[in-house]
Order: structure tokens, then C-alpha cells, then sequence
């Protein structure tokens, strides 16, 4: 009862948001006391969403087994991008946070999402659709991570493995991008500083993703890249990808990658379908798994991937 009260409160909230928004916008401009300050307004595009997705599985005695849960998911995404001749800043946070409740378990409550990112990037046109840019990239979690199952023994265990900027991962790249429209851009860079913060002493102290055990940050100097695509596939259906490359010049046969995809179903403007994957290769991050062809376990790096479909509510801020 209580999640279908609060699932009508959201919808309900996000219908009148839709409607108010055109009118808040327009207000805005009119609301500007001079011309200079109207033309400033109409430089800077913003926008930002809260999805939210809730769903509760119960059981009494199901012969057909399962697991008793529920789980709730947030993600907040905002932009602000300014245009002014040659000159282009954008501007891009992506925040989520999921926790999952396991009926009967030893640790009922656990994550399901937890990412902090930050991005932002100016470019100098040089000549059309090729620009002289500067980029920073900031990226953590919120709360701390655990493991639940030793992989060794199979014993059920609650082992911190990462934290609140443990990891964080700070870059700072100049380079040349090709940004042909605001669907596409691609970003490369050869002179690009990486710091890995590991805050947390625990971590700290047994190495965590590649700093020197009792260190908590770690600097590498490499090549980055970059690249976003947005595509409408069909009529209420957008695709997104972002890949990010990162070689650290010490060790050039070793590269680290990001690559998140999105598509996103527009249900109407209250209720999205959305399906995303997100692989990882750090090459820093060590963790017990299976190589090919030997049966036992060893640690070392290997790919982490994550994929969630949900069905959920969104509320446009801005």
C-alpha cells in the first residue's frame, strides 16, 4: 500500500512539472532586467531528471523457490552547457544510488548502484567541428561496498572493498575534439594526468586499486579518450554509449577502459523502461577469479560488468 501511495505521489508530482516547465523557462527570460542578461540565458542550456524505480517481491511458502526482496533505485542527471561564439563549456553529473532488501538473509541490506560522476570540458572552436579542449573527469561512490561470499571458501563473510573516495578517480587531459553536433563528440588526448585516490586507511593499508600499500593516492601520466553518441533508434527510444580509454605511458599494453550503454523507452512523460550495461577493465583492480583453463581461483584484474533493466518514474527538475 505504502509503495503504491508513493509511486501515485511521484507520478502526480512529475505531470505537474511537465506542465510548469515551458512556463518556468519563459518566466525566466522575461524575468531578465536587461538585454545583455537576456542574451546570457540564451547561451546556457540545463536540464535535470530524477528517475526512481521501486520494485517488492514476496513469498510464503513458493515450492517453486526465490528470494523474498525489495529494492528501490535513484539516478539524478543533470547538464549545464554554455555557448558563446567559439567558446563551448558542457557540463555533466550523473548520480545513483540502489539498495536491495533480502528477506531471512545474514546481511539483508545491500547495494545496487552507488556512482558519483562528474565531467566537465571546454573547447575553443579552431575551425567547424574541431575544437581545442580541456577536460576534467571526476568519479567515486557514495556509501561502502562489501563483499558477501568469500571466493575461496564460499563462506558467507562482510568484507569492506571499497568506500566514499575509496576509490576516486581524478583526470585532467588537454586535447583536440571532434564535436560535430550535440549527439556526438569524440575527445583524445596525449598529455593527461590520472590521480586514484583510496581515502579509506583499511583499503589504503592493503594496496586498494593500485596505490602502494599505506599510500592513499597514486599518479599516472598517459593518453585519454573520450567519445559519447546519442541516437534516437525510433519514436520514444534513445540509445546512449560512452566509452573511455585511458593509457598510462609506463605501461602501454596495459589500457583501461569504461563503457557505459543506456537505451531508454519513453513510456509518456512520467514512466521510463530503461536498460543499461556498464563493463570495466582496471587493470589496478584485483579480484579472485577463475583463468581459462585452470580450475582454481587466482586474483587478478578481469572485466566487471553490470546490467540493469527497470521500469520507473521520472521527475523533470529543470
Amino acid at each position: 500500500m505504502y509503495l503504491i501511495a508513493g509511486l501515485f505521489l511521484l507520478w502526480k508530482s512529475s505531470a505537474e512539472a511537465q506542465e510548469l516547465d515551458k512556463t518556468k523557462v519563459e518566466a525566466d527570460l522575461k524575468a531578465a532586467k536587461t538585454v545583455s542578461e537576456y542574451d546570457t540565458l540564451k547561451k546556457w542550456k540545463t536540464g535535470s531528471t530524477i528517475t526512481a524505480s521501486m520494485s517488492d517481491i514476496g513469498l510464503t511458502d513458493w515450492q517453486g523457490g526465490g528470494q523474498a526482496a525489495t529494492t528501490l533505485t535513484t539516478l539524478l542527471t543533470a547538464f549545464a552547457n554554455y555557448k558563446n561564439g567559439n567558446h563551448a563549456w558542457d557540463n555533466y553529473l550523473e548520480a545513483g544510488y540502489g539498495l536491495t532488501r533480502l528477506k531471512d538473509q545474514k546481511y539483508p541490506v545491500r547495494k545496487t548502484d552507488d556512482r558519483f560522476i562528474f565531467t566537465s570540458r571546454y573547447g575553443y572552436k579552431l575551425q567547424k567541428s574541431m575544437f581545442a579542449s580541456a577536460l576534467f573527469d571526476f568519479r567515486t561512490q557514495f556509501a561502502p561496498g562489501y563483499l558477501y561470499q568469500d571466493p575461496k571458501t564460499k563462506e558467507v563473510i562482510e568484507r569492506l572493498i571499497s568506500d566514499l573516495f575509496s576509490p576516486a578517480w581524478v583526470v585532467g587531459s588537454v586535447g583536440m575534439e571532434f564535436k560535430p553536433n550535440d549527439k556526438f563528440y569524440f575527445f583524445a588526448s596525449p598529455l593527461t594526468s590520472r590521480i586514484t585516490i583510496v581515502n579509506n586507511k583499511e583499503l589504503s593499508d592493503a594496496g586498494a586499486f593500485g596505490v602502494s600499500p599505506g599510500k592513499r593516492l597514486r599518479s599516472e601520466f598517459g593518453a585519454y579518450m573520450n567519445s559519447k553518441l546519442s541516437l534516437n533508434v525510433m519514436k520514444n527510444v534513445n540509445y546512449q554509449t560512452s566509452l573511455t580509454l585511458f593509457m598510462n605511458y609506463k605501461t602501454p599494453d596495459l589500457i583501461d577502459v569504461f563503457w557505459d550503454n543506456n537505451l531508454l523507452l519513453t513510456v509518456n512523460k512520467a514512466i521510463t523502461v530503461n536498460f543499461s550495461t556498464s563493463l570495466i577493465y582496471d587493470d589496478d583492480v584485483k579480484f579472485f577469479r577463475k583463468a581459462s583453463g585452470n580450475s582454481e581461483e587466482t586474483k587478478g584484474p578481469g572485466i566487471q560488468f553490470r546490467r540493469v533493466l527497470s521500469v520507473g518514474l521520472v521527475y523533470k527538475l529543470l
